[in-house]
């Protein structure tokens, strides 16, 4: 099974759960808080590369996207790289 690609709706969920607001994860991925805005809002549809830098930022926040049966995403204090 390869790597699991978030949808929209799971990424902002995500970012969420963390208690992060648009600036700060746009900060954590490099990206600006528009693109952030309007990506969450449906306006826009993202490179791939700008996908990856949300999830990447999230996951190193402690953040575990699931597949299968069960497809979303739960906190792992454990998978914590970079604190929130």
């Amino acid at each position: 099974m390869g790597k699991v690609i978030p949808d929209r709706d799971t990424l902002k969920a995500a970012r969420v759960r963390l208690g992060m607001n648009q600036e700060q994860i746009a900060k954590a991925a490099g990206l600006s808080r528009a693109a952030i805005a309007d990506f969450e809002r449906g306006d826009t549809v993202p490179h791939q590369s700008t996908i990856e830098a949300l999830q990447t930022a999230l996951e190193a926040r402690g953040i575990v996207f699931t597949n299968g049966n069960l497809p979303g995403f739960h906190f792992d204090k454990s998978k914590v790289v970079i604190p929130t």
